[in-house]
């Protein structure tokens, strides 16, 4: 099979004058352990939800969350909790999030924006993944698909690169678009292709895997519907992820990591 050059690249620092609720201020926070304070991008609906091991941004509007960050070592890969499958809303939302009715007969998957599969590691993280605040609707076809298997070659680079923040999200507002020659281009249309009960559907989902070691990342942005290409040609550029969600990746990090990020800083080739 042909190899595809995969550009890992450093993370950017942007000014954002939004403030952020500092986690790692809070009892039994340990920066160590649980490092995505750092890596949290800037949220436009302005509530982030700190849950065991991930939190969300979380947006009223659409009773769905527009990101959620966590973190994982090959240690915890490497533990084994069974999965609940309790989907249920947050009680401290008071009803805010989606209900289960709304995915009722709807034709769409509930889709986990962090994935049961990464919280293996802890109970209560297990138990937390299945509250509908990290629920997507998804096409059967890419939760079961597509989606499936960058979940499952993430966890394959997890055990190659060790430490690893995970951003996963949905693309609100301007949305990314292929045009009939398979190129990632701008599309004005609304990013809502349906409703599930009362949540919106996004057109396209992605998903950010950042080397926190190695300072490199890689962003992907997957259409909700049933891929038909390689997953590493639906990878896009970290200022392209920005250009379409509005907005800022990794501004939380000094100034030095700015310019990194704005010069090549390595490639690594990848067999599909």
């Amino acid at each position: 099979m042909k190899k595809l050059l995969l550009i890992l690249l450093s993370f950017p620092f942007l000014v954002f004058s939004q403030e952020l609720k500092d986690f790692t201020k809070e009892p039994g926070y340990k920066r160590k352990i649980n490092p995505i304070y750092e890596y949290m991008p800037t949220s436009s609906c302005g509530e982030i939800i700190n849950y065991a091991h991930y939190s969300a941004s979380f947006c009223e509007e659409y009773k769905l969350s527009e990101w959620t960050i966590h973190f994982l070592t090959p240690d915890r890969l490497g533990k084994f909790t069974e999965r609940t499958d309790n989907f249920r809303q947050d009680p401290q939302l008071k009803g805010r999030d989606a209900s289960l009715s709304d995915y009722y007969r709807s034709g769409y998957d509930r889709g986990h924006m962090v994935p049961a599969g990464d919280m293996t590691f802890d109970m209560t993280s297990m138990s937390e993944s299945f509250y509908m605040v990290n629920i997507s609707p998804q096409k059967p076809s890419l939760n079961r698909g597509g989606w499936k298997k960058l979940e499952s070659k993430i966890r394959e680079w997890v055990y190659e690169f060790d430490s690893i923040v995970i951003i996963t999200g949905i693309v609100k507002g301007e949305k990314a678009g292929y045009d009939k020659f398979g190129n990632l281009i701008m599309d004005p249309k609304d990013y809502i292709i349906d409703y599930a009960g009362t949540v919106p559907v996004p057109g396209y989902l992605y998903k950010v895997f950042i080397d926190i070691q190695r300072k490199k990342s890689i962003a992907f942005v997957i259409p909700n519907e049933k891929i038909t290409k390689p997953l590493m040609e639906y990878s896009v550029s970290i200022d392209f992820l920005e250009s379409i969600t509005g907005l800022d990746f990794f501004y939380k990090l000094p100034d030095e990591i700015e310019l990194m990020f704005e010069i090549d800083t390595g490639v690594k080739e990848i067999n599909k």
